[in-house]
């Protein structure tokens, strides 16, 4: 009889115990495949969001605890409130290689607006030079819009969509269009266009509790698209030396701080493999080592009649291989469903824009961690079997009657 043959056979005689180590190393394998996507395409998601974001720099007033406000804004949509000087603007938006600037002006935090209940980002933005919101507009249009007019444009999370209303600061403002979502700071924002937002701050005090001063002018932010060619960071080394006031915040440092606040997740979920991975190598060697430990008799058996080690060895990682690597692929194929399935609620609890990598990285994991997860298992079922491999026939055939 082959050993394939012996393998199989041993595996149908104990369906309890192969059920067993499968749903082991299934789990391990989907646990292992699962967060590697997760993690990969989140990322991936993170790389996209900011290379779409349209500028290579945003010019902000210099200071740690302001650059690091203006991170958070931009990747989490917490409210900041920083100006730049007016003069300075201007100089900057006119420097040399800088092909298009677009200032954003930051409000402080709104509490309990009519729309809605919490803390939210209100941002003023010119349509004119705008080059980071509008390539987001999926519902209405901006095209026509009055300086005169009140509107908004708002991200995806903000509960309100095309034609509802809302005040701000005692102004009220008609919702002309609703971004896609990003996965960044943008979905948890509210932007007006600058001159209506100048017409709010300069009404805030006969219309609202709280009276808003903001410099003429002024703006928090300056959005900038370098030349084509141009040195991003000597042209940020450039602004910054002839403008000591301000700092360069480069968009792969925003891509970094975004990718930072995917750490902790990150964590978790290497810390949960880790524990199923090994989780499933001891369940897999106990299992296997009490196998072995029950068929020392058939395995003295086998010696006797002339199995050498190699075949008696064979035949257990045979048993092995069938089981674990039928388990893995199947465990990782479940958890690239349950990613795919749930890949908008995945989304939304990480704060990206999608979860799932490019195709080829999800096949290679698929492939990938099978391999390791079903290796691993036929290592450890091995360990156990070396030992009663060693022994003489008549020892193993005695062992095994008295098992």
């Amino acid at each position: 009889m082959s050993s394939w043959r012996l393998a199989i056979r041993e595996l149908r005689r104990n369906p309890f115990r192969t059920t067993l180590i499968a749903a082991a190393v299934a789990i391990a394998a989907a646990a292992l495949t699962g967060s590697a996507i997760l993690i990969t395409g989140a990322n991936r998601s993170v790389r996209q969001t900011v290379g779409r974001l349209g500028a290579d720099l945003m010019v902000i007033p210099a200071g740690e605890n302001v650059a690091t406000n203006f991170n958070e804004a931009l990747v989490t949509g917490r409210p900041a409130a920083f100006y730049l000087d007016p003069a300075t603007i201007g100089k900057v938006a006119s420097a040399r290689r800088v092909r298009s600037a677009s200032p954003q002006t930051y409000l402080e935090t709104l509490t309990n607006a009519s729309c809605c209940a919490g803390k939210f980002f209100l941002v003023g933005f010119d349509p004119s030079t705008d080059f980071t919101i509008t390539p987001w507009l999926t519902e209405g249009d901006l095209k026509g819009r009055p300086d005169q007019e009140n509107w908004m444009v708002v991200g995806d999370r903000i509960t309100l969509r095309v034609g509802d209303t809302a005040r701000f600061y005692g102004t009220e403002f008609t919702v002309v269009g609703v971004l896609a979502p990003t996965g960044m700071g943008m979905d948890w924002t509210v932007y007006l266009p600058d001159k209506a937002l100048r017409r709010m701050v300069a009404n805030s005090g006969a219309k609202a509790d709280m009276r808003l001063r903001i410099a003429d002018g002024a703006a928090s932010a300056v959005f900038i698209k370098a030349d084509p060619g141009a040195d991003v960071i000597d042209l940020a080394e450039q602004i910054e030396q002839n403008h000591p006031s301000v700092q360069a915040v480069l968009s792969s440092t925003v891509a970094g701080i975004a990718r930072k606040h995917l750490g902790g997740v990150t964590l978790v979920l290497v810390c949960v493999i880790t524990a199923l991975w090994v989780m499933a190598l001891v369940l897999s060697g106990v299992m296997f080592s009490q196998a072995v430990k029950e068929r020392q008799g058939e395995i003295g058996l086998l010696m006797a009649k002339g199995a050498t080690r190699g075949f008696v060895l064979g035949t257990l990682a045979r048993e092995t291989i069938t089981v674990a690597l039928i388990a893995a692929v199947f465990g990782s194929v479940v958890a690239t469903g349950a990613v795919t399935v749930f890949r908008e609620a995945l989304a939304d609890s990480l704060g990206t824009m999608d979860v799932l990598p490019t195709a080829s990285a999800v096949v290679y994991f698929v492939v990938g961690f099978s391999m390791i997860v079903a290796s691993s298992s036929v290592l450890a079922s091995i360990l156990p079997a070396l030992g009663v491999s060693r022994m003489e026939p008549y020892e193993a055939i005695r062992r095994g009657k008295t098992a």
